[in-house]
Parts: structure tokens; sequence; C-alpha cells
């Protein structure tokens, strides 16, 4: 029994996964994302947005990816206004405000992302037809997950390190259990720079296909005395 009980366990702490981004030219996903801003008395905002998400071709190491926003509901305090906007609905039924942000939105809904990702899931290049400064902001603000060069079991962590505007955010991902297809990951981390903060969260990667079914990212920073913090909720579906 106690032989049986000690192969057992040797088995599980042996158990080791390769994290690839395996598509195939004409795979579909649904993206879903939905990021709270709150800065406490300054106001804050919530952003639901859904998209879709097609391979279209794979050359060598590098996966070729188009993308669409289908949905976008915006809610935004500021200065103790509140301005709503929702993309399925029609022009006549938003207030004022709504239909001024739907003149900004409308170009973001008609663009297509073009994006280069590797197989370790590496963003090398982005671009959007027709350019919009809307969702060029959108994209700069675009990251990525990047997968470590070996294979990972419960235990394994690896690091990842990316900058924008100033700030410098580090993470460390932390293999916590590998269970029915999945690899489920804890994420800590800093931010430094023009701000400083931390960084905490989840990740759920699917083993088959390598995407991120689930991603709970939580980021508080803070500058010249103020505070706000940033909640990310991700999910990636294939069709």
């Amino acid at each position: 029994m106690l032989f049986v009980v000690l192969s057992t366990l040797n088995i599980a702490a042996q158990k080791s996964v390769l994290l690839r981004l395996n598509y195939s030219p004409g795979d579909v996903f649904v993206v879903t994302q939905d990021v709270s801003q709150d800065m406490g008395a300054q106001g804050g905002l919530d952003i639901k947005m859904s998209m879709e998400m097609k391979a279209s071709s794979i050359l060598g190491d590098t996966i070729n990816t188009e993308s669409q926003i289908k949905k976008i509901n915006m809610n935004m305090l500021q200065a103790g206004q509140i301005m709503s906007f929702d993309s399925t609905m029609k022009e006549e039924d938003l207030d004022q405000m709504g239909k001024m942000m739907k003149q900004q939105m409308d170009p973001m809904l008609k663009a297509t992302i073009f994006s280069k990702v590797t197989h370790k899931g590496e963003i090398i290049d982005v671009k959007v037809e027709p350019v919009t400064p809307a969702m060029a902001q959108f994209v700069n603000q675009k990251q990525s997950v990047k997968y470590p060069e070996e294979k990972v079991s419960v235990g394994s962590t690896w690091s990842d390190e990316n900058s924008m505007q100033g700030a410098v955010t580090k993470m460390i991902f932390t293999v916590t259990k590998i269970e029915n297809g999945k690899v489920f990951v804890a994420v800590t981390g800093d931010v430094s720079g023009a701000v400083k903060g931390v960084v905490k969260g989840s990740l759920e990667i699917d083993i088959a296909t390598g995407i991120q079914n689930l991603a709970d990212i939580e980021v508080t920073m803070g500058a010249e005395g103020s505070k706000m913090v940033v909640k990310t909720k991700s999910t990636i579906t294939k069709l």
C-alpha cells in the first residue's frame, strides 16, 4: 500500500506540460474583457467588450490573427457626471452623451486588428485598418502572456516584463496545479517607474490550444497621492 501511494505521488509530481499556442488556420475564438478602473473620489470607468478573433494563417512560428470588436458597453463617472454607452442600442435610444460617445466608438467597431504572435504567445506586430486614434490607444495597451521555453509542472515559475508610458510592469507566474486539461497559474508582480504598484491575479490555460480560458488580474497603482485600482477579467473561448 505504501509503495502504491509513493508511486502515485511520484507520477503526479513528474507531470509536466509545454505551454504553446496551438492554432490551426481558420480557428475562431470569442474574446470577452471586463475592465474596471476605480480612482476613488475622482471617479471610475467600467468597460465590457466582446471581440471575435480568427487565426487567418500560420507561417513557421508566426500566427497571423484578425480581430474585430463586436460589442462595447461603457460606464464612466467623472466629476460627478455619469456617461454611458452601449453599442447594441439604436442611436435614437441613446442620451446626448451616449450619441457623442457613439461617434468615437463607431470607428473602433468597424476596424480590424491584424496581429502577429509567436507560438509562445509573444506579440511581435499589431496594426489596425483603418487607423483611428481611439483604436491606436487600445492597441498600444494590448499585452500578452509569454510562455516559458521549457515545460512546466506544479511549482514552476517564469517571469516577464513590459514597459508602457513610463511604467515598467514585472510579473511572476507560478503554476499552482495541473488538472482536467488545464494549467492553473498564480500571478504576482509590481509596477515601477512613473507610477508604483502591485499586481496579483490568476490564469487558467487550456493545454490543448494554449489559450487562456480565464485571466483575472488586479493592478493597484499610486502616484502623487492618488490611488487607482484596475481589474481586468478576460475569457477566450474557441468556437
